[in-house]
């Protein structure tokens, strides 16, 4: 009696354990903002493309405001939830990482944002800016920015609706919206961002931890212009 007594006292330890290190994991964001100071017009003439990054840090608050702008949600739909980007039949395919290195009160790491509850899960531990500059072929200002982001595609869920056409045409359609979302919503902070498609997607699909059916099809580092 006493030795079940001592198994379950140790069970419970390390539920409690892992419970509360799980939650130290997902950190939630400031709620982002509805308003701005620039038109659209004004966003669109100012944006140019940024590969020079100073080291200043950012702060959750901006970082909540560009993952929120790039896949976020809006209001609750009829039949689901109305996000900041069309997608095609309401699948919304892509995931959105992010590789951390200079964000004020966040140690530096490898987050997966969730756009429901507006919340970043540590997916690993430590400064990988200059491992994702190299699977980007050596494009240095990957690793200058303070935080990148990553988009994650699954081909699969669209490909079961949608065919190939989903795979070949609407996977890279809502791309398009997301990460144009993203680059205004960059200028609209004073920050600054550049699309980068060419990297190796084994090796940033290995950094992140993903699984074979899980696709990285896009990065914009962000930060301030040097």
């Amino acid at each position: 009696m006493r030795k079940n007594k001592y198994c379950l006292l140790i069970v419970a330890i390390i539920f409690l354990s892992v419970r509360t290190y799980s939650q130290q994991k997902e950190i939630t964001l400031p709620k982002p903002s509805y308003k701005g100071n620039l038109t659209f017009e004004e966003l669109i003439y100012k944006w140019k493309a940024t590969r020079r990054f100073s080291t200043r840090e950012l702060t959750t608050e901006q970082l909540s405001q560009l993952l929120w702008s790039a896949v976020g949600f809006t209001i609750d739909g009829i039949t689901s939830a109305t996000r900041v980007y069309p997608s095609a039949g309401a699948i919304y395919p892509l995931e959105l990482y992010v590789v951390c290195g200079n964000i004020k009160l966040l140690e530096p790491g490898i987050y997966k944002y969730d756009p429901q509850r507006n919340s970043i899960k540590l997916i690993k531990k430590g400064d990988f800016r200059e491992d994702l500059t190299k699977a980007a072929y050596g494009q240095f200002f990957i690793s200058q920015a303070p935080v990148s982001f990553v988009w994650v595609a699954d081909y699969n869920i669209v490909n079961k609706y949608y065919g190939q056409r989903g795979t070949t045409r609407y996977v890279h359609t809502d791309l398009g919206h997301s990460a144009q979302n993203l680059t205004l919503q960059a200028t609209a902070l004073g920050l600054g961002t550049v699309q980068v498609g060419a990297f190796n997607d084994d090796t940033v699909r290995n950094l992140l931890g993903l699984s074979k059916d899980k696709t990285p099809v896009y990065i914009m580092p962000v930060g301030y212009p040097k």
